[in-house]
């Protein structure tokens, strides 16, 4: 934790809740162009373990607070907390925050800087995650690990079917989550917010085609953003490879959840859910369910001073962004078809008329970082790091405002730290889609870094002043 003090005109915390909560960089394989370990520059950008996620915006942050000290340009109070385990549950987090709550003190705002835009070209706020429930469902039986062939039979209730039997009825046709009442707290879809959604689909494809046709695109959005999903992660069973029947079996299963449904229901729906098919088999074998991790969803407020200050604090930084288009299109479902999927999710649509949704690899036009950077570029093209958005009179030009986009995934400090402090909270991506995070070959656009650092500046200087 890093605290830095000044006037106390104002105290906002910025938190950034991941600097080192990377994931293992395995480069058995070479897969990595560089050694994880050791970040090297190619090509206008930095690659290595965490750097775009989250060590780069940390940093960015840091030396955005650090320029206002030395320009006698930082009027408020700022709270870093850093903490780096989020991957592995966060343990201690809030009890650590909880415990030290003296010392933070008081927090008008917070500012979280982790993820990435939606493409490689234009900036983004993010004002809402899903919330998740890690959940882990075991059957174990009374006997040991037997032989399938010397001891098996249908009189023996084994309990990799059971777990198989009871997961299956989570979901129905096209992935719809079969829990009673799980989709009747979802709030409605707001006229401003479906708004948001033609900007972003509208930018998207007018920069490429290929993103279409706009229909899909923004059901793909809103399925990823703003509607739970179900997930079975992996199964294990007990005893060596072979033709056993595993005296255990489990499964991880995980629960994306979004604003306004509250965690401890759905937990209890859950375990009321798998417990009663459970029952249903009248098997001998037993049933745990065991919560691993859980993080509340969050929604923000675009409209409030934090967001405003960092969209102008974008627009001045960025400046005008192209809307260079590239031809071509892929052929999609019509938007009748869509309909059809929307009004009856239990009907059976043929495999080539159901939509394919947009991922980040699709947004990116699967960005290779090998090839890129084995590629040679030429350095009169390369953007200067500490150019500003300035027209050839001198004259500062303003850009298009960010995209206000949600996201799919989940940060558990932000909405703990929301009802913790009483403060607004607000989300900046910093690196692009293609950065690659927590895969190989993980990357950070050394203009971004050096932008981020100014946008940071701008922000903890006008924000005291709202």
């Amino acid at each position: 934790m890093v605290i830095v003090s000044n006037m106390n005109v104002s105290s906002f915390c910025v938190l950034i809740s991941k600097t080192d909560d990377v994931v293992p960089a395995d480069n058995k394989q070479n897969k990595w162009i560089i050694d994880p370990f050791q970040m090297k520059g190619i090509n206008g950008y930095l690659y290595g373990r965490g750097v775009s996620d989250n060590k780069g915006p940390v940093m960015a942050a840091l030396y955005g607070v650090v320029d206002l000290v030395h320009e006698k340009e930082l009027e408020s109070d700022i709270t870093f907390l850093i903490e780096g385990e989020e991957e592995s549950g966060s343990r201690g987090f809030k009890d650590a925050i909880r415990r030290h709550k003296d010392l933070i003190g008081d927090i008008d705002y917070i500012i979280l800087a982790n993820s990435y835009w939606l493409d490689d070209e234009v900036p983004c706020l993010t004002y809402g995650l899903r919330g998740v429930l890690h959940a882990t469902v075991k059957v174990d039986s009374n006997h040991p690990d037997v032989h399938s062939g010397v001891d098996g039979s249908y009189m023996m209730d084994e309990p990799l079917y059971d777990l198989t039997s009871i997961l299956a009825k989570l979901k129905g046709l096209h992935n719809r989550i079969q829990i009673p009442g799980f989709y009747d707290d979802i709030l409605p879809l707001t006229e401003a917010e479906e708004v948001r959604y033609d900007d972003i689909t509208e930018t998207l494809i007018r920069r490429n085609p290929e993103n279409g046709p706009p229909e899909i695109l923004k059901a793909s959005l809103m399925a990823r953003w703003r509607e739970p999903n179900l997930t079975i992660h992996r199964y294990k069973v007990s005893g060596p490879d072979g033709s056993l029947v595993s005296s255990r079996a489990s499964a991880a299963v995980s629960l994306r959840l979004v604003p306004n449904q509250e965690v401890e229901d759905v937990i209890e729906s859950l375990t009321d859910f798998l417990t009663d098919a459970f029952a249903q088999l009248d098997t001998h074998n037993h049933l745990s369910i065991t919560i691993d991790n859980q993080a509340d969803p969050w929604l923000g407020d675009p409209d409030n001073e934090i967001f405003q200050t960092l969209e102008d604090a974008i627009m001045g930084v960025w400046g005008p962004i192209g809307d260079t288009a590239r031809r071509g299109s892929v052929p999609g479902p019509r938007p009748k078809q869509l309909q059809q999927l929307r009004q009856s999710p239990n009907q059976t649509v043929s495999p080539s008329l159901k939509p394919t949704p947009a991922t980040t690899t699709t947004l990116t036009n699967g960005s290779d970082h090998t090839c890129l950077a084995a590629t040679p570029i030429d350095p009169s093209q390369s953007e200067e790091p500490f150019s500003s958005a300035e027209s050839t009179n001198g004259e500062k030009k303003r850009g298009r405002k960010p995209l206000y986009i949600r996201e799919g995934g989940s940060i558990p400090s932000i909405r703990f730290l929301e009802k913790e402090f009483g403060a607004p909270a607000a989300h900046l991506p910093c690196g692009q889609a293609s950065d690659s995070a927590h895969l190989d070959n993980e990357r950070l656009r050394v203009s971004n870094l050096y932008k981020s650092r100014e946008i940071f500046r701008r922000v903890f200087r006008e924000l005291p002043k709202k």
